[in-house]
């Protein structure tokens, strides 16, 4: 449980077109804010503020951003269950905390040197139950930066994919998600990163840094500062990469272009991020990845998520299987309904069927109604 606060003004808001709420509650000079999905493990924020009703302003200004985005004040339908819950550190008292010293060896860290920056402290790791992306934490216009004591743990795509993030976030531990995004803040992971298909970097001007080893399909630069200290047990492309080892990859991860014989392979953004979110291979059909699996893990893995036994496997690109075949029919028709439909039916309950069942779960395509039926058959 986070600590409780004498709250002077608490209120829950819902989510009118998905199962999502956010609370606010304020007293004196702190903040705590609660969101996330109903019913779900939810995320904590805790902050103080030294000047007088400051606190309070920035509840309002919260309160005001939501009611924006239409959401409703109400009572909550179930009780809230707390998941990952951030503490707070200062940039200027770096004597606070150990993962200071990692923290400010990072890229474009040296501009919170000296300055009183709030810094979120997740001291027990970072776990989420769908696709995380840190924007979720600094879109509330808190936080300078992020640290994470232990591992990151995302039952989809974990990233930094938009244009409100943290610019320093450090990790001291893992990160384990299906897939991997990053693009504008300057991130460092201590520990490994394993993913289950793509670790993705887009063009600007942010960096990555893995300490450790990197495990998954694909390793992909288009044009960003990424790296491994330790091997990277994936298929990589990057500005080193020769024309034959990009046309491994699926056309439909490229930006058309009009000459044919003058490629220069651009990624598609938009293409990589659907291809991550849907779990779809990044191969073209019969290419042969050398990527090798991870090491089994110690840690508390979701139902959701793959066994180890599966991630054992060699990961040689293979056919798609009838079933995700048929996934991708209905997803290149546009029919919804019917993907949720097969999902619904669909009697073996293996790796391909959780994939399509976590990327349906949170596709924006799926409606509600949708949603409540994929989201009952977590619980048989």
């Amino acid at each position: 449980m986070t600590q409780k606060i004498e709250a002077t003004l608490t209120v829950y808001l819902s989510s009118p077109t998905a199962d999502e709420f956010i609370e606010l509650q304020t007293s004196e000079n702190r903040l705590r804010v609660r969101f996330g999905a109903i019913g779900h493990p939810c995320m904590v924020l805790h902050t103080s503020f030294s000047k007088p009703g400051h606190a309070s302003e920035q509840y309002q200004r919260l309160l005001g951003k939501w009611h924006e985005r239409g959401y409703t004040q109400c009572t909550p339908s179930v009780a809230i269950i707390e998941g990952s819950v951030a503490d707070e550190l200062f940039s200027n008292a770096p004597e606070t905390h150990p993962l200071f010293k990692p923290f400010f060896s990072i890229n474009g860290s040296d501009n919170y040197r000296g300055g009183v920056w709030r810094i979120a402290l997740f001291r027990n790791g970072l776990h989420w139950h769908d696709h995380f992306d840190v924007e979720s934490i600094a879109e509330f216009g808190l936080h300078a930066g992020l640290i994470v004591d232990g591992d990151v743990e995302v039952d989809g795509v974990f990233s930094q994919l938009t244009y409100t993030f943290p610019e320093i976030i450090l990790v001291s531990g893992d990160v384990r998600a299906w897939s991997f995004g990053h693009k504008d803040s300057h991130m460092r992971v201590l520990g490994n990163l394993h993913v289950r298909n793509i670790v993705y970097g887009e063009y600007n001007d942010g960096s990555l840094r893995i300490d450790g080893d990197v495990y998954g399909r694909a390793f992909i630069s288009s044009d960003h500062d990424m790296y491994a200290e330790g091997c990277c047990h994936s298929t990589v492309w990057n500005g080193e990469s020769e024309e034959q080892e990009w046309e491994r990859l699926s056309p439909e991860l490229f930006e058309p272009e009009e000459d044919e014989e003058d490629r220069c392979f651009m990624i598609d953004g938009d293409a990589m991020r659907l291809f991550m979110h849907e779990g779809r291979d990044p191969f073209r059909p019969g290419a042969v990845s050398n990527s090798r699996p991870a090491p089994p893990s110690s840690s508390t893995v979701s139902p959701l998520m793959p066994s180890v036994e599966s991630l054992q496997e060699e990961l040689t690109v293979k056919p798609a299987s009838s079933f995700m075949q048929q996934i991708q029919d209905y997803a290149n028709a546009g029919d919804v309904e019917a993907m949720t439909c097969l999902i619904e039916s669909w009697p073996n309950r293996d790796d391909d069927w959780r994939i399509a069942l976590i990327s349906r779960l949170s596709a924006p395509s799926t409606t509600p109604e949708q949603r409540k039926r994929l989201e009952a058959l977590i619980k048989h």
